[in-house]
């Protein structure tokens, strides 16, 4: 277990938060979830803002998970993350945006963090909630969704890794997108 520095983890969000442009949030993001997920055992950076061959899609930041190694040894050998800072909550085509990259890189589960969440679960409008069951029901893909203070709650990395295990837990076994 390593411990997370709260300073660094607010600082980076105000970051992400105040930046001029999309690019320097998205950016700052990044930065974020790579200091998140890198402290994990058995969890190693590879790269971000990666483009697949024809230039169509870009996955914001991947990590190569050594199986054998891991704390979460239940998700994919590669983890893929998707960041997204917001002010609103991220509607439907965000979300199948993202299920279409995970299909295309062959992908059982990949990683939303949403600071603001996702549309839907309470209102209906939008809704990027069943987009998130629909791969699940469809294609077998589970989308595990962290949102911002959710992120700012974590204190080590066995933090981490409760939750995203409940959140594949929940979402495997009730369809729940929690």
């Amino acid at each position: 277990m390593s411990n997370y520095s709260r300073a660094k983890i607010r600082r980076l969000l105000a970051q992400s938060d105040n930046a001029a442009t999309a690019d320097e949030k998205g950016a700052k993001l990044e930065e974020l979830v790579c200091y998140v997920f890198g402290k994990l055992n058995g969890v190693e950076y590879y790269d971000k803002n990666i483009l697949d061959a024809a230039r169509a899609q870009e996955i914001d930041v991947a990590f190569y998970n050594r199986l054998n190694h891991s704390d979460v040894c239940f998700l994919d050998a590669v983890i893929i993350v998707e960041c997204k800072n917001t002010a609103d909550p991220i509607g439907s085509a965000d979300v199948g945006w993202f299920v279409r990259k995970l299909q295309d890189s062959g992908a059982d589960n990949g990683i939303l963090v949403a600071l603001s969440g996702i549309t839907g679960a309470k209102t209906g409008i939008d809704n990027a909630y069943n987009e998130v069951r629909d791969a699940l029901i469809r294609d077998k893909i589970k989308i595990i969704l962290i949102n911002r203070e959710e992120i700012t709650g974590l204190t080590t990395t066995d933090d981490l890794v409760k939750l995203l295990i409940n959140k594949y837990l929940q979402l495997t076994l009730r369809r729940a997108v929690v």
